[in-house]
This record gives C-alpha cells, sequence and structure tokens, in this order.
C-alpha cells in the first residue's frame, strides 16, 4: 500500500492550554497555535495524529503536549501519519468487512475467525474495534493473516511497542535539528539528547546557514544540505550559525 501524509481534522480542543516553548526533544508531542498534534521523531520530522482515536490508542491525554511557534512548526518536515499502537485495538476499514490487529509498524493482520477475535480480546471483542476512513487506512500495509491465537498476543505486541520511535523504527541514537531562516533560527531552538547521540543539522531554508560550536563546525549549508555531528562528552553546548551569528541555540548531553 502506498503511505503519505494527511493534515489532520481539529485534535487537540480548542479550550485545552499548551506551554509555549522553542525548546523540545525527540519524542515531544507538539503542536503551534491550531489543534493538530504532532509527535516530534529521531528523524526531525513531525508525524501527524490523523484522528483522536488514533492519538488516545498512544496517550491518556493532552498533559504532555507542548506549544512552539508556528513560523517552528513549518520549518519541520512533515512525515507520514501516525498509526495505531500495535496490540491496542482491532481495526477495520469502513468499507471492508475484514477485521485486523494492527502489528508493529502500521502492519494489518487480518483475523481469521470470531473466535480467534474473542481469545485475543475477549467476550467483548467488537467493542475493541475501530473503523478507519479509507483515506487513513492508506497509511497502513497488510500483512499475514492470523490464522491461531497463538500468532498474536496483543500484550506481547503493547508491551514491545512503547513509543512510536519504536513502532517506526527510529535510532535513539540519532536525533534532527532543522534549519530555519532568520527568524527562526535552529529548531528546536534548545534539545536533551543522550550521550552518544549523533546529530544531523538540515538547512532548511533557501539561504545558507552553518553550525559552529565546541568541537564542531560545518561547512555552508544550502538548502536541504546537512551536517552531523556525535556527541559523546556531557555538557551543555552552546552554537551558533557562522553566517548568521546572532542565530544560537543549545544541545544538552545527558548520560
Amino acid at each position: 500500500m502506498a503511505t503519505g501524509a494527511l493534515v489532520a481534522s481539529t485534535l487537540m480542543p480548542a479550550t485545552a492550554s499548551a506551554a509555549v516553548t522553542r525548546s523540545f526533544n525527540p519524542g515531544s508531542l507538539i503542536k503551534g497555535s491550531g489543534p493538530t498534534v504532532y509527535y516530534y521523531a529521531e528523524d526531525g520530522k513531525r508525524y501527524v495524529f490523523p484522528n483522536e482515536k488514533t492519538y488516545f490508542t498512544w496517550y491518556e491525554n493532552f498533559d504532555t503536549v507542548i506549544q512552539i511557534p508556528d513560523n517552528m512548526l513549518s520549518t519541520l518536515p512533515l512525515g507520514k501519519n501516525v498509526t495505531y499502537r500495535p496490540g491496542k485495538k482491532m481495526v477495520k476499514i469502513t468499507t471492508d468487512p475484514r477485521v485486523y490487529v494492527v502489528d508493529r509498524g502500521g502492519m494489518l493482520r487480518h483475523v481469521d475467525s470470531e473466535e480467534i477475535a474473542k481469545t485475543l480480546y475477549n467476550i467483548n471483542w467488537a467493542n475493541q474495534i475501530d473503523d478507519v476512513p479509507d483515506s487513513f487506512f492508506t497509511n497502513y500495509k497488510v500483512g499475514n493473516k492470523v490464522e491461531s491465537a497463538s500468532e498474536y498476543r496483543p500484550a506481547d505486541v503493547m508491551a514491545g511497542t512503547t513509543t512510536i520511535s519504536q513502532d517506526k523504527g527510529f535510532d535513539d541514537t540519532m536525533a534532527a535539528i532543522s534549519i530555519g531562516n532568520t527568524m527562526t533560527g535552529f529548531v528546536p531552538n534548545s534539545m536533551t539528547i543522550k550521550k552518544d547521540t549523533t546529530v544531523t543539522w538540515t538547512n532548511q531554508d533557501s539561504a545558507s546557514h552553518s553550525g559552529i560550536g565546541t568541537g564542531f563546525q560545518s561547512d555552508a549549508l544550502g538548502y536541504n544540505k546537512s551536517y552531523n555531528f556525535k556527541f559523546n562528552t556531557v555538557g551543555s553546548f552552546e552554537y551558533k550559525d557562522g553566517i548568521n551569528p546572532s542565530i544560537t541555540a543549545t544541545i544538552h548531553v545527558v548520560q
């Protein structure tokens, strides 16, 4: 199946508030002034939750969502849609009567019989099925069907996929920063990573930018050009744009 990012409709209630910041990390839930919530991943992209049902398979509330300036949000490349948390619920497409379990990586596996579904999700299994709109179904891929209950254990699948990064197979020793224009600067402006993480800066601006800090210095980066550096020392590292020195940011490295 083809995959693609679709813009979400209203997600976070307008009455809910979120702290506004320029600092966030891989794994953060972020939003702009609008209601759409994104997952900021290790590859530097923002992954959209297509609807509330998808969001609530991963999170119980909006308490950890942070708000960033709109111009910083637009600097971050858009990734694919977030899919249901594996093991949490079963799904079906609105125009297809077949029922699927969700496996890691957005893999859908057809449940071969009602008896298997009942074994997996108990007697109230039918209440554990969500309809997925046709337009969002394209974010999934179809794998082998489940022919026996021993082939798929919801609790084990959930325990092995506790984060969206795990579901999408991101490398937790990587992090990414986008470089915007002189108004947005480095996005995020402050980020905390673990020791031995490799950070990649990618210029998303039409003008050239660079990154200069203690122990590292990039060349002038044109649009869509990247530079990476591995942080193997604990501490706080301030750096700047060598072309526009007033643009500064900080990376905090922890054990």
